[in-house]
């Protein structure tokens, strides 16, 4: 049966409420057969279904603003959480900074305290397997066997009471649950090791230092007993060698007396003696002269055949101008820091200093001289005596009276440096 034209906007309507076209639409119960058999007009029927296509289409569109609301409300929500992340991220709100550390240090805190926890439970569980009398303490003899079955190092008995010591806070003499720390005595039994290698290392120093001085002394005392026997002639030729050893330094302190001979010209006479040496020393060119008589005076002061007396006198003179020439150098270079600096050293201080040298180096060789002459060993110069005397200690006395000891000192400083 075709429908009239009133029911296409209700079948419309239908449409727009979410029904299919084409889809049939049952009709409700109050618009089947009656009992009687009789039905409703079709204007009932359009009337009906238009209101359920009404009625559909009112629920559908609240369905699509409840869903729309709930979707807005999600976004609102997420911007709120992002909004409150950035402010907690933000470094220029220091409360939430502020919270936020506190919250990781209650965190780390409550990690250490479960941590310390565990480590004490397994300290106490560990006390228990060591303690093998169950008296709630570790003595030294426990604490070493404890050290051998947790750590696997053998600790003899000095150490195992060096640990126990160690650890001993309350000072009973034992090891309490509380006090027992591995850990501390791995840390000890390393500084125990430390200190006797140390203790080890010193010990094997000292015993090398003893070895090298026995071995020393026994070269020492071959050293004296293979010596030849020493020449003690005294004779005058011995002696006249020995006085005019001195010649060089005596001349060579010349050059310092030119302020003492230019104040006092009476003592002319005894620079005109003192010309002859200087002009047999000089007639060798450029110094040479000097240098042949040195190196001359060296090689007899070596031989170890000549007189006791005449080496002796030969190494002291040899010494006496070196240390003469030490000093004009010294005093060369003063005087040329003072010429750079433009205040150059006035004469009154050069010459009188010039001056006491030579007096100085002229009483030594004097001195020399006379007790040469005389046949003794003149031994009164102090360090310029000791090196001449040990010059002549390459060979023995006859009469075996000589100090050895001093010489034997100053081999063995000189080893150990």
């Amino acid at each position: 049966m075709a429908l009239s034209p009133a029911f296409v906007p209700a079948r419309g309507a239908v449409a727009g409420a979410g029904v299919a076209p084409g889809a049939q639409v049952s009709a409700p119960k109050a618009l089947k057969a009656a009992p009687d058999g009789s039905r409703p007009s079709l204007l009932s029927f359009q009337r009906v279904a238009l209101g359920s296509a009404l009625l559909a289409g009112i629920r559908g569109i609240r369905g699509i603003r409840r869903s729309a609301r709930a979707a807005k409300v999600r976004r609102c929500a997420e911007g709120s959480r992002a909004s409150t992340a950035v402010k907690l991220r933000d470094p220029e709100d220091p409360m939430a900074l502020e919270k936020e550390a506190a919250k990781l240090r209650s965190e780390v805190a409550d990690l250490e305290a479960q941590q310390e926890a565990a480590r004490r439970k397994e300290r106490q569980a560990l006390f228990r397997v060591l303690d093998s009398d169950s008296d709630g303490e570790l003595d030294a003899r426990e604490l070493q066997k404890g050290v051998k079955q947790v750590m696997g190092a053998d600790v003899d008995d000095e150490t195992a009471e060096r640990l126990v010591k160690a650890l001993d806070v309350n000072g009973d003499g034992k090891i309490q649950p509380e006090e027992l720390d591995f850990n501390t005595v791995q840390r000890l039994l390393q500084e125990f090791r430390r200190e006797m290698q140390s203790k080890e290392e010193a010990e094997r120093t000292a015993a090398y230092a003893n070895e090298e001085k026995d071995m020393l002394r026994a070269e020492w005392d071959q050293f004296l007993a293979n010596r030849p026997a020493r020449n003690d002639d005294t004779g005058l030729l011995t002696r006249l060698g020995a006085f005019a050893a001195y010649l060089l330094p005596l001349t060579d302190a010349l050059r310092f007396g030119m302020f003492l001979f230019a104040a006092f010209p009476a003592i002319q006479p005894l620079l005109n003696l003192l010309v002859v040496p200087v002009l047999l020393i000089n007639a060798l060119p450029f110094g040479l002269g000097y240098l042949a008589l040195f190196f001359g005076m060296q090689t007899l002061a070596a031989n170890r055949e000549l007189p006791a007396l005449l080496r002796y006198n030969l190494r002291q003179a040899i010494t006496l101008d070196v240390v003469l020439v030490f000093m004009g150098l010294v005093g060369g270079v003063f005087q040329a820091i003072a010429g750079l600096a433009g205040s150059p050293i006035p004469l009154e201080i050069s010459g009188g200093l010039s001056t006491a040298i030579y007096l100085l180096v002229s009483a030594c060789c004097v001195y020399s001289m006379v007790a040469s002459l005389s046949g003794n060993y003149p031994k009164g110069l102090g360090p310029l005596s000791e090196i001449a005397e040990f010059q002549i200690f390459d060979t023995a006395p006859t009469d075996g009276e000589e100090d050895t000891s001093k010489f034997f000192k100053f081999f063995d400083e000189r080893n150990e440096k």
